[in-house]
């Protein structure tokens, strides 16, 4: 009987081979993602936040955050509608699965990828928005756990904030608004924290926005975190965005047509004294467009005073020298009739003089008054003629009126700090 026997050789190279051979042909364990998450959540409390690490003494959850559009800014409300991308990190070693006794190496990913629903099955930090007024669109999260245990929860959502203006140089002005992310837990036992990677905390995306309003530029976007005080102490992050008015509609549409009406009423004190009805009838008109106009500003504002914000108070002035035109033609025409009175009784008391052979009129003041009128009276001189007519006003106006104009647009300019 004949023995078959292997070379030396050969029983080396099956050991060799043996020794190599992969994990997955002998391991025990899941090799998909559903059976590690059945794995992980086996003995998961999703109710106990999970140990701190090393050297902490409170679980620490790194956010950052990505501004994707403004939605629209409502002055009116206070408020400001902002699309926010916010990606929450922190670790939790219980959700490991690169561990002998939770899949002995067979899902060879270093990531794994969860639909959304799974985040109510593990513990994760809870947060409200503390100044939002509102919610827009529709919230999308993405879900992922690193094999060492670390949580990856990225969250899409539009949060309609409330926002503090300042008014005071509209329509060229900054204003900045926030979005306060507070964490729902003692900040003793969770706490929001900055990345400590040196990447931006809030940015914008690199193609820009994605939309949204059309009236304001973003200066700038930061993330600060603070504690707010209270019975317990909770953590929050502050996304904030910086913006800047483009005031090219405020400018072509409201401005520059109120400060052309006003240069056109003041027109009217060239035009002969004696056209009354066209010189009212224009400045009337004048007044009415920049009560339109003001209104029309006030639609997109909220309840505010002439001095809050310098285009009102330019509109305002404007008002009231457009007002003014109305009220010098109302008096120059007055005066019109009054100097007709007078000229009337000057006439009379030629006549008279020349009746009595040239015997004078002791008090031409008081024949014109007993004539014209006690008011007429207050307006002539001795000799009768009167000392401040409808002409006077006209002049008056004319040099007067732009350089009074000018001095108090330039006077709500500079309480303003427009041009500062």
């Amino acid at each position: 009987m004949h023995h078959f026997q292997l070379p030396i050789c050969a029983v080396v190279a099956i050991l060799v081979l043996a020794t190599c051979t992969p994990v997955h042909s002998v391991c025990s364990g899941p090799t998909d993602p559903g059976g590690v998450r059945t794995a992980m959540l086996a003995s998961h409390d999703e109710y106990s936040p999970p140990a701190p690490q090393s050297g902490e003494t409170k679980v620490m959850v790194e956010v950052s955050g990505e501004l994707e559009l403004i939605k629209s800014v409502s002055e009116p409300t206070g408020s400001i509608q902002m699309a926010i991308q916010h990606t929450m990190t922190w670790p939790d070693s219980r959700l490991a699965f690169n561990t002998t006794t939770r899949n002995n190496g067979c899902f060879d990913h270093e990531r794994a990828v969860f639909p959304s629903a799974m985040l109510s099955e593990v513990w994760h930090p809870e947060y409200s928005f503390l100044n939002a007024i509102g919610s827009f669109g529709t919230a999308s999260t993405f879900l992922v756990f690193k094999n060492d245990g670390e949580v990856r929860v990225t969250i899409r959502e539009g949060v309609t904030a409330t926002c503090i203006f300042d008014f005071k140089k509209m329509p060229f002005d900054e204003q900045t608004c926030y979005a306060r992310m507070l964490l729902n837990a003692p900040s003793k036992m969770v706490a929001f924290t900055a990345p400590t990677t040196g990447q931006e905390l809030f940015k914008i995306p690199t193609g820009g926005l994605l939309g949204g309003t059309t009236e304001w530029t973003v200066l700038g976007t930061n993330m600060t975190v603070g504690e707010r005080a209270g019975m317990p102490p909770m953590s929050y992050v502050d996304f904030t965005v910086r913006m800047k008015r483009k005031p090219d509609y405020w400018i072509a549409f409201v401005l520059l047509p109120s400060i052309f009406l006003v240069a056109l009423s003041y027109g009217t004190f060239w035009i002969q004294r004696g056209a009354i009805p066209a010189r009212a009838a224009f400045c009337f008109i004048a007044y009415l467009s920049i009560i339109n106009l003001t209104k029309g500003a006030l639609a997109s504002l909220p309840k505010l005073s002439a001095s809050d914000a310098w285009m009102l108070g330019v509109l305002s002035k404007s008002q009231y020298f457009c007002a003014y035109t109305v009220l010098g033609v109302v008096v120059a025409n007055y005066l019109l009739h009054v100097e007709t009175r007078v000229d009337a009784a000057l006439k009379d008391a030629r006549d008279k003089e020349d009746a009595s052979l040239g015997e004078k009129i002791s008090d031409m003041r008081g024949f014109v008054r007993g004539k014209a009128g006690r008011f007429a009276g207050m307006l002539v001189g001795k000799d009768g003629k009167m000392r401040f007519a409808d002409r006077h006003v006209d002049v008056f106006s004319r040099w007067c009126f732009p350089a009074a104009y000018v001095a108090a647009v330039a006077l709500v300019s500079i309480e303003a700090g427009v041009f500062a």
